[in-house]
């Protein structure tokens, strides 16, 4: 035993989740270690978060590099689709179709990027600003795009960029996402308008209550032209 690190109880409080910690503070009435480790959980989740936000941009900024802005727009599509599709079809079950319930739960699953949103409705849509944004942007502000081992920007306006140039490649998703809902729907279920200053200000997701509401714009900077409504 002279060798050991740990002792067994040690060993044990290792391997539970966090989450089951939690839930016995809670349960004890210990309010400061019940926030201790909610903090804990946050810290834990956020590592997981970022390594994988890192691993993805690396990954996209590879191929871009590699194989040219086609091929990056190729692999793009088709790995958004490996799970905007599945989350859309949730979305619809999880909801039973009502415009309310999609909308929260969209919101839940931007809260898990784990930053602070602004939400605001107006009589047509529902806009949603991350502040910060928790992954794009915050890949911005933490210089991700600068220095010798920068990611990609996309230097050439186009569809995946919504004609701008320089454009983070983490952020090339976007486009995408509101492709492949044109494609399955006619339109998409959320839109998105970049910030001009992608990182220092917000960018806005926007869903419209009614799908036939969404502007030809959006459309058409996919290169698409929106269906007309037949009655």
């Amino acid at each position: 035993m002279a060798n050991r690190l740990f002792t067994p109880s040690e060993l044990e409080s290792m391997g539970r989740r966090t989450l089951d910690q939690l839930n016995d503070a809670i349960d004890s009435g210990n309010a400061e270690r019940a926030k201790a480790i909610g903090q804990k959980l946050y810290n834990e989740f956020l590592s997981q978060h970022d390594g994988y936000r890192n691993w993805t941009t690396a990954l996209l900024s590879e191929i871009g590099r590699r194989y040219g802005d086609s091929a990056l727009d190729d692999i793009m599509t088709k790995t958004v689709e490996s799970w905007w599709l599945p989350n859309l079809d949730a979305i619809d079950a999880g909801s039973g179709g009502d415009i309310k319930a999609k909308i929260k739960m969209f919101a839940a699953g931007l809260r898990g990027h784990l930053q602070p949103m602004d939400v605001e409705e107006d009589d047509e849509k529902v806009t949603i600003k991350m502040k910060p944004c928790g992954s794009g942007g915050r890949l911005v502000l933490e210089g991700k795009y600068e220095g010798p081992e920068a990611f990609l920007k996309v230097k050439t306006p186009q569809k995946m960029t919504y004609g701008r140039k320089d454009f983070p490649v983490y952020c090339a998703h976007e486009a995408a996402m509101e492709e492949i809902g044109i494609g399955r729907d006619g339109s998409p279920f959320v839109v998105v308008e970049p910030s001009q200053d992608l990182g220092k200000t917000p960018c806005s997701f926007i869903i419209y209550k009614d799908p036939e509401k969404v502007p030809a714009k959006y459309y058409e900077r996919l290169g698409l032209t929106k269906p007309v409504k037949r009655d």
